[in-house]
This record gives C-alpha cells, sequence and structure tokens, in this order.
C-alpha cells in the first residue's frame, strides 16, 4: 500500500508498517498494523469519485491503526478490506480540526487549481500503474 502523491512522489515518504497482530483462518487472515512516515507530496482524496480534498504537503509525521482483512481462496487473496482511522491521519496532519496554516493552505490550492492539477496527476499515476498490473 502506498498513497499516491503528484509527479511521481508519493504522498507519504519513508512508510513503515509494522504489524501489531495477525491471525488467519482457512478463508481470512487479519491484520493489525501501524503506518507511519511523513507527508511529503499531495494527499488527495476523493468522494462518490470526485475529488473531495487535496491536501499539500505538510512535512509532519503521521503514525495511526489499521486494521487489514484479506479474503482468501485455494490460497490466493481474492478480496480484500480496510478499516483505517483516517481521523488520527487527519489530525496529525492538521487538517481535522483545522489548524489555520493548513486551512489556509488547502484554500489555496483550491483556488489556483492546484487541488484540481494534483488529482488529476493522482488519477493518471494509478492508471498507469494499474496499466503496468495488467489490470
Amino acid at each position: 500500500m502506498r498513497p499516491a502523491g503528484t509527479g511521481g512522489d508519493p504522498a507519504f515518504s519513508d512508510l513503515r508498517f509494522p504489524v501489531l497482530a495477525a491471525a488467519r483462518n482457512d478463508e481470512q487472515i487479519w491484520v493489525r498494523l501501524r503506518m507511519q512516515g511523513r507527508h511529503t507530496g499531495a494527499f488527495v482524496r476523493y468522494r462518490d469519485g470526485a475529488l473531495d480534498q487535496a491536501i499539500p504537503p505538510t512535512g509532519r509525521e503521521i503514525d495511526f491503526e489499521q486494521i487489514h482483512v484479506l479474503e482468501l481462496r485455494d490460497g490466493k487473496v481474492i478480496g480484500h478490506e480496510a478499516v483505517r482511522d483516517d481521523i488520527t491521519m487527519l489530525g496529525q496532519l492538521g487538517v481535522f480540526p483545522p489548524a489555520p496554516p493548513t486551512a489556509l493552505r488547502m484554500v489555496a490550492w483550491r483556488v489556483t487549481g492546484r487541488a484540481s492539477r494534483a488529482a488529476a496527476q493522482v488519477t493518471a499515476e494509478a492508471a498507469r500503474a494499474a496499466a503496468s498490473l495488467g489490470a
């Protein structure tokens, strides 16, 4: 898992995913982990297929928990669900509740069109990545 950024840079650099716990049965694997890194690229969020928010790089550290459930069939992963603590991550980025400097940068990005350009770059990167996998 590597959240997309812009211009070839990931939204988060120096990513680490220490595993806190794991369990499995014949049909599923559950993994509880932490996502840790530094916010160094645009973090773009979508809602219902449209740009919701583009968060300019803050340089801040993130460290929050996630739980991933992998569905198995014949020893292969056929499905994936994730439960993330996005509120904690957004708080660490200064977005929720909004820190004035972060809020001003986000408004400036939206007004100048940088948010839309960041979203277009993330979408293009995702399409290239999917094409390289043959998806």
